[in-house]
């Protein structure tokens, strides 16, 4: 009986939000980490981790080892550390070299997959033309710490509808999917005289488009107009900002809504045929030396819209094919729709058609006038 009363007794403190003190001293022998980043060596790897902006506005801690494996090299950073353990249940960010990421980004996203501290729905991000460890580890100002840069890049990303973080998760799916997927590709740059209370070193991060990965290796990237139009054929183009030419000046638009409707045929000869269909909504922001109320210039915007977003969904059908990487995993609509084998029919003799319906609607201003409700034109 007194052994019954003993484990209600627990689970009553376990589900009341109640358990056993947690030690001060075993707390402050953590070390907890926030972005780990991945690099090739000869032979090995090299693993950089850095803690994130520490409570109090203190210094955080940054380290680096090499080792023959990835769970080899974060084992070695116990050495580095000031603290007795390194925690990694808090990884919010894995980064992996541009040279990594060429070797493939199998390690890494196989560590992830088997570690049982970390999580699998983090951003995987690539830098382009660099090495993780300077972008973890190389900035001696708390100011630019790795894990408040990337974290700015992610928010900003989704507001801005720049590119989308993938995470681990997402990558690892998509590879073992279609044999390909997309990663935020991010460069670090130097902020010149625009940031004058920056310290020497400290460089700005901001996202550059998307690394490509083929069976898991760097393909190549795309560029940040290719990158939307694979968000927009992805369905899940964001709020992005575009500039288009109008009668006397021009006009800025934010994208408000997207669909996408993704359909494939045979020509009579058995090739594939992508007809891709799209429906966007926008909304002006502001008007430069340019009358949107004028006769005929909502019309005008409309069709410059269209033609400037179906511009960059070729590019990215086009990326698709040239890279032989099927991304847009255009192979399992091909299951689906044509009902053969993907990888006999896509991407590379891929055909297609884009054709975009937009509608440019003027937001509130002060001119107190009422919006006229249009309808999106035909393309």
């Amino acid at each position: 009986m007194k052994r019954y009363i003993s484990i209600i007794c627990i689970a009553a403190l376990a589900l009341g939000g109640c358990g056993w003190p947690v030690h001060a001293r075993e707390v402050v022998r953590l070390q907890l980490i926030q972005t780990l980043g991945c690099d090739a060596s000869d032979g090995g790897v090299t693993v950089s981790a850095s803690s994130g902006p520490q409570p109090g506005g203190g210094d955080p801690v940054r380290l680096a080892a090499r080792g023959e494996s990835v769970t080899d090299a974060i084992r070695k950073l116990q050495n580095w550390s000031a603290r007795e353990e390194l925690f990694f249940s808090h990884v919010r960010y894995a980064v992996l070299g541009e040279a990594a990421a060429q070797r493939g980004a199998g390690p890494l996203l196989d560590y992830f997959e088997r570690s049982t501290q970390t999580a699998l729905d983090l951003p995987l991000l690539v830098v382009r033309g660099g090495e993780a460890r300077e972008l973890v580890t190389g900035s001696k100002d708390p100011d630019y710490e790795v894990t408040a840069l990337l974290s700015s890049v992610q928010q900003d990303a989704e507001r801005m509808g720049t590119v989308h973080c993938f995470s681990v998760l997402d990558t690892a799916r998509r590879l073992s999917r279609s044999g390909a997927a997309l990663c935020c590709a991010v460069e670090a740059f130097d902020p010149g005289g625009n940031v004058p209370s920056a310290e020497d070193g400290a460089r700005p991060v901001s996202a550059v488009g998307y690394a490509v990965l083929k069976d898991g290796k760097l393909a190549g990237y795309l560029t940040l107009d290719e990158a939307l139009g694979a968000d927009l054929l992805l369905g899940i183009g964001g709020a992005a900002c575009l500039v288009l030419p109008a009668p006397g000046g021009s006009v800025t638009v934010e994208l408000r809504r997207s669909d996408a409707e993704l359909k494939l045929r045979r020509e009579p000869g058995g090739s594939p045929v992508l007809d891709a269909a799209l429906r966007v909504r926008a909304g002006i922001v502001q008007t430069d030396g340019a009358d949107p109320d004028a006769p005929g210039v909502r019309e005008t915007l409309d069709t410059a819209l269209a033609e400037e977003l179906a511009r960059r969904c070729d590019s990215a059908l086009a990326a698709c094919r040239d890279l032989d990487a099927d991304f847009l995993e255009l192979g399992l609509l091909a299951e689906r729709q044509l009902g053969g084998p993907a990888q006999e029919t896509l991407p590379t003799n891929l055909a297609w058609n884009v054709a975009v319906e937009a509608l440019v609607e003027r937001s509130y201003d002060l001119s107190g006038s009422v919006p006229v409700k249009r309808e999106a034109a035909e393309p």
